[in-house]
């Protein structure tokens, strides 16, 4: 591999799947951020876990959608997570994944943090051969696994062991990597005391063509003086993103008599608690309806467009694209309050925030806002005017210019 070759080795987070005709199937917005990948550098070699099963609703076959080598390599990886798998097969993984290092110049692998992560095991390889290296959070997973505790002596007991072990193994990662590509401001600010080489970078698959134009923001702004508060949110239906508390807030405003229309997109494994908690609170469809997994980005952006704000309850350390993308369809942020958040909203004053937890206040908050049309309009008219840099053209170029200026080092 000649140093000039310009070749980015990538572990992706999300898992391939492969089908019975041997076609490998990959999350969308994965392959979008393959495509933005290889518009920065000359090849790129992608390995994730692969399984051998039909794909779930969003991926999308690879080789229909232009994900084909020598541009664009992907290398399917055995499930790493079953400890037998790891067992048997982690020198043959590690001697894999050392001639990968090899054969490209540049080297940055999505972190999980977990026994049997593709990219703990790629970090490994690279601490043990003095390989440069990056790794790459969008969330703190040991805070994750707090969020995601039951509530029996056990869960938790089982929860505190599995948390003290990412930790273990995310401040390893953060503290040896050569560079830690850190998402968000939240993200960094947790990380970076602790990084040997922290940088904060950010991500989203919104591109300028994706963001409302002037007219639009001056009509929605207008057309929010009446009807009922529009209210969405577009993600995973799991405990760090803090769904009974959005149905809490949404019980909330309809006991002071707030009429709103609210839409939650996305599936996930709290969603039936969900709809037993809104039952329980007396909302009905008119009110909140459950989107379910919308695949169409079409029709995603229609939704983030449609909506006067986007409500979010974050209750672990993250940084969700959903928030830049609300902000694209001039979409104001109304949630809890974290740095990220807060750097987000800071720019152009495009939302309200409050203490994480405290429902009341997001009540508080939209109730006023509900009676305070004109202010309405005049977050979305900042929404519109905000994140105007953060499209996906310009992060993955500000990622990959950090990448080679901090990795851009002969191997040892």
């Amino acid at each position: 591999m000649s140093q000039t070759d310009d070749s980015l080795l990538l572990g992706i987070s999300a898992p391939i799947f492969r089908d019975a005709a041997g076609r490998l199937f990959i999350e969308s917005q994965t392959i979008s951020g393959l495509k933005a990948w290889r518009e920065n550098f000359a090849r790129v070699t992608a390995f994730s876990i692969c399984h051998d099963a039909p794909p779930p609703a969003g991926w999308a076959d690879a080789a229909a959608e232009g994900i084909a080598a020598p541009e664009i390599a992907i290398v399917p990886l055995p499930d790493t997570y079953d400890l037998k798998t790891l067992l048997r097969q982690r020198r043959t993984l590690s001697g894999q994944m050392l001639q990968l290092m090899r054969e490209t110049q540049y080297h940055t692998f999505a972190y999980g943090g977990w026994i049997g992560d593709p990219g703990e095991i790629a970090a490994s390889v690279a601490r043990r051969h003095g390989i440069p290296h990056a790794v790459w959070f969008d969330r703190v997973e040991s805070q994750v696994v707090r969020a995601e505790s039951g509530k029996s002596l056990p869960a938790r007991l089982k929860s505190a062991l599995r948390a003290a072990i990412f930790t273990r193994n995310e401040n390893r990662a953060v503290r040896s990597a050569d560079l830690s590509l850190l998402h968000g401001a939240t993200v960094f600010r947790h990380f970076s005391k602790i990084a040997r080489n922290p940088h904060q970078v950010e991500d989203v698959h919104f591109t300028d063509g994706d963001r409302v134009d002037a007219d639009v923001i001056a009509a929605k702004a207008n057309a929010a003086a009446e009807g009922p508060l529009r209210i969405l949110y577009c993600g995973r239906a799991a405990a760090m993103k803090g769904p009974l508390d959005w149905i809490r807030v949404l019980v909330g405003l309809k006991a002071q008599g707030v009429d709103f229309e609210a839409h939650w997109l996305g599936e996930g494994e709290m969603l039936a608690e969900m709809r037993a908690a809104a039952a329980e609170g007396g909302l009905t469809e008119t009110e909140l309806r459950f989107e379910g997994f919308v695949s169409d980005p079409a029709r995603v952006r229609d939704f983030y467009r449609r909506a006067h704000l986007l409500l979010f309850c974050h209750l672990s350390d993250e940084s969700p694209r959903n928030l830049i993308e609300s902000l694209h369809s001039a979409t104001p942020l109304v949630g809890y309050r974290d740095p990220y958040s807060a750097e987000l909203t800071g720019e152009q004053g495009a939302g309200l925030l409050v203490p994480r937890g405290d429902t009341d206040a997001l009540v508080a908050s939209l109730a006023a806002l509900d009676a305070d049309r004109p202010r309405l309009s005049e977050l979305i008219r900042r929404a519109g005017a905000s994140a105007a840099h953060l499209t996906r053209d310009e992060v993955f170029r500000h990622r990959s210019d950090i990448i080679r200026s901090q990795l851009n080092q002969p191997h040892r």
